[in-house]
């Protein structure tokens, strides 16, 4: 039986009068790409945000490998295996990328404030294991040979990369990847989707919202669906991309319409 690592259960979201979310439930599969889809308003960001602790349900349940994480902060979202890319790059500019990455490690350090200041074995320890992570990490998503440079000066395309790497960097299992191919071209676009495929086998699981459907048919193991705040489908990429609701999502006018 394949087992859940993610479930929304009627899970709803209002801001004042207006219904983002309305009675969701959904899924993630462990080691899946599960895509998210939908028009621009259907919610789907809003669904990263309250996995995430960025946002609080104003009904429903988020239930993290068998446990709720409603109410839990942000931090401890991120340290209990969950770590998430944005729309707009949010890199540290003026770090180098093993330093962005190795930030990102820093979420399960135990090596504490006083040893890191004085310099204790344990520490350096830490460090260097650290180290040696975030540059199997960059090797991983290919940009290790821009382990050095600053981010700010790294091309578009490796920045994209360096926040998927960044989130890998805390140990997640989960990782909410939100529009990772805007800005790509066809290219940077196919190489993009074996990475992610990649990431998959290596035991992660990833929860993708993007907007170009020949990435998201071409890598996702299932694809669901939002419209105006509500699930419309969710099934495997061939039967979701041939529904009429989905068909009439996106296009707007009925599918038997002449």
């Amino acid at each position: 039986m394949t087992e859940k690592i993610l479930e929304l259960k009627n899970l709803t979201k209002n801001f004042g009068g207006v219904v983002a979310l309305n009675d969701v439930n959904l899924h993630v599969n462990k080691q899946e790409i599960l895509a998210l889809i939908g028009p621009n308003g259907a919610g789907k960001t809003t669904v990263f945000n309250m996995i995430t602790g960025v946002y609080q349900p104003t009904s429903g349940e988020i239930i993290f490998n068998n446990k709720s994480i409603v109410g839990k902060k942000r931090f401890e979202i991120t340290k209990g295996g969950i770590a998430r890319t944005f729309q707009n790059i949010r890199l540290w500019g003026d770090m180098t990328a093993l330093e962005n990455v190795l930030t990102a490690t820093d979420v399960h350090s135990k090596s504490g404030l006083v040893g890191s200041l004085f310099g204790s074995i344990r520490s350096r320890k830490t460090e260097k294991e650290a180290t040696v992570k975030a540059h199997e990490i960059l090797e991983f998503i290919g940009i290790d040979e821009y382990g050095d440079r600053l981010a700010k000066n790294l091309p578009y395309g490796v920045q994209r990369r360096l926040e998927i790497a960044r989130a890998m960097g805390t140990g997640a299992e989960l990782l909410l990847l939100d529009e990772p191919a805007a800005g790509f071209n066809p290219a940077e676009k196919v190489e993009l989707g074996n990475t992610i495929k990649k990431i998959r086998d290596a035991g992660y699981t990833v929860l993708l919202i993007e907007h170009d459907m020949s990435l998201i048919m071409g890598i996702s193991d299932r694809v669901a669906v939002l419209d105006f705040g509500v699930k419309i489908a969710d099934d495997l990429p061939s039967v979701v991309q041939n529904d009429s609701k989905v068909i009439e999502a996106y296009l707007g006018v009925p599918t038997d319409a002449s």
